[in-house]
């Protein structure tokens, strides 16, 4: 009532000035003049009033004209037809103008009201289909309910640590200042999978104290989320309120399905990582069972029979030599287990990483055959001095210890085996540096490439098959391209390529 009262003054200011100018410029404007002034303070009333003060001032116009500007002046009377003729069409025009803009206003408001709508809708679609994290998913649609609406927006999660509580839900995201709902409306929303607004049968005077809506994610009794809506004036009924909830239940219910696409695809990939630690642990087990026990057998029988008395000097050289080995065995292998536990965790993107140097990484790894006291036959090609490439010493160490020991078993049984060198060769290719290891053995198939290398799988009679999966996990964590070929001549090729440092950037 107050907005009409200002709105009806300022119209009377502005049909007062119009008055003013009419009156001091009559001789110039005319009655014609008069009339289309007063027409356009009634479209200004029309556009910027509501109805009944726009109505109002198209009559006061008309009441106007008759009183100043037609003849007799100053009288309401009407001496001519033609005057009473145009005072009844402007008073009609008047009407019907004011009628129209109101109307194409009220369409005008209904198009951006629908536009916004349309626009909400096409964001929330969206954002439903594109998600990919269920947390990430409630934290984008709380926000957008919050915009669209304007009311604050919550969502009320299961607290599974808090089983034996009362207060099992807890107000996890929110969009704007909401308070926390009474605990024993979120559980029976939760026991019973029903909302709670004004505008359900679940609303009666107990439950007016809550300022919010509830809506469950799930219409079954569930430990699905809730949705809370705030701004809610002690419960009671707004214009308009209906209508913005009936559309937020629709949101819910769009939300929902999306919420437990997520979870189920959670929760298919759970259960796919548990059938597949199942898997390897049981691969691991089988491996273990079975080429672990030969060498710990080997080395128990050794040991037994070098503690009699009798034993021949060189038989104790012999069987101290095999206990060597087997141990040998068994050491390497155990440090390959742990080496892909420790790549394959999340401590692998924590990997000390500096400038190395290739010829320097290849002379560590001589030196430590020398130190295992195993004789082989290595031959070296650096094309290049001074090749840098940024990597952790130890780890790049052990890829090419674990393809040097392929390459000799690959050589094994082959005729001149331990005259045929194992090759190390370094090159710089564009944009790579590549440490490639090649032997003269039987090579791959020619459909295998190192996509196809899975752990504990092996053509050998004896080991983990952890040699190239190591390997691959080590260039995987120096962002390097591991591959196999075929070499010209016979044998294979295991190649690592670098990418080429840029010497501008190394740390000094």
């Amino acid at each position: 009532m107050q907005k009409q009262g200002l709105q009806l003054l300022s119209m009377l200011v502005l049909l007062a000035i119009a008055t003013v100018i009419n009156y001091n410029f009559f001789s110039a404007l005319g009655v014609t003049g008069v009339t289309l002034l007063n027409l356009l303070v009634v479209v200004t009333a029309a556009y910027c009033c509501e109805f009944i003060v726009a109505s109002s001032t198209a009559f006061l116009a008309f009441l106007v004209i008759n009183y100043f500007f037609t003849e007799p002046r100053y009288t309401f009377e009407v001496a001519h037809v033609e005057s009473w003729t145009s005072l009844v069409c402007f008073l009609i025009v008047s009407m019907v103008i004011t009628s129209l803009v109101k109307q194409l206003k009220f369409q005008t408001l209904q198009s951006s009201i629908a536009t916004k709508h349309a626009q909400f809708a096409r964001t929330l679609a969206e954002k439903l289909a594109l998600a990919t994290d269920a947390n990430s998913l409630l934290q984008d649609t709380c926000a957008l309910l919050q915009v669209e609406f304007d009311k604050s927006i919550a969502i009320a999660q299961y607290d599974t640590a808090q089983l034996d509580s009362h207060d099992a839900y807890t107000i996890t995201i929110k969009s704007g200042l909401i308070e926390t709902p009474d605990s024993r409306l979120l559980n029976w929303v939760s026991t019973n999978g029903k909302p709670i607004s004004p505008y359900t049968d679940y609303w009666t005077e107990s439950l007016t104290k809550s300022k919010q809506w509830l809506l469950p994610f799930n219409r079954l009794p569930s430990k699905d989320p809730i949705l809370v809506v705030g701004n809610i004036e002690n419960g009671n009924h707004q214009e308009g309120d209906v209508e913005t909830y009936t559309t937020i239940k629709s949101c819910v219910d769009q939300i929902s399905l999306a919420y437990q696409r997520l979870i189920n695809i959670e929760k298919t990939k759970q259960a796919e990582l548990i059938a597949q630690t199942e898997t390897i642990q049981s691969a691991l087990l089988a491996s273990i069972s079975h080429d672990m026990r030969t060498p710990l057998t080997s080395i128990l029988g050794a040991a037994t029979t070098l503690q009699q008395s009798n034993l021949a000097p060189e038989q104790a050289v012999h069987l101290s030599a095999l206990i060597a080995s087997q141990a040998r065995y068994l050491a390497t292998t155990t440090e390959n287990i742990l080496s892909l536990i420790r790549l394959e965790s999340s401590a692998v993107k924590q990997i000390p990483m500096d400038w190395q140097s290739p010829e320097e990484i290849i002379g560590a790894v001589i030196e430590l055959y020398k130190n295992r006291d195993e004789t082989v036959n290595l031959q070296v090609t650096i094309s290049e001095s001074e090749l840098l490439i940024k990597g952790n010493a130890n780890l790049l160490s052990q890829a090419l210890v674990n393809l040097i020991d392929n390459a000799k078993h690959a050589q094994i049984g082959l005729k001149n085996a331990n005259q045929e060198p194992i090759l190390l060769d370094v090159t710089k290719t564009a944009g790579h540096i590549n440490i490639s290891v090649c032997d003269r053995g039987n090579g791959f198939s020619e459909t295998f490439n190192a996509s196809q290398i899975k752990k504990f799988s092996t053509s050998n009679a004896k080991g983990f098959g952890l040699g190239l999966s190591i390997v691959q996990a080590i260039a995987q964590s120096h962002d390097a391209v591991f591959t196999l070929n075929n070499r010209d001549g016979g044998g294979a090729r295991a190649t690592l390529s670098f990418q080429v440092a840029d010497i501008g950037n190394i740390d000094a």
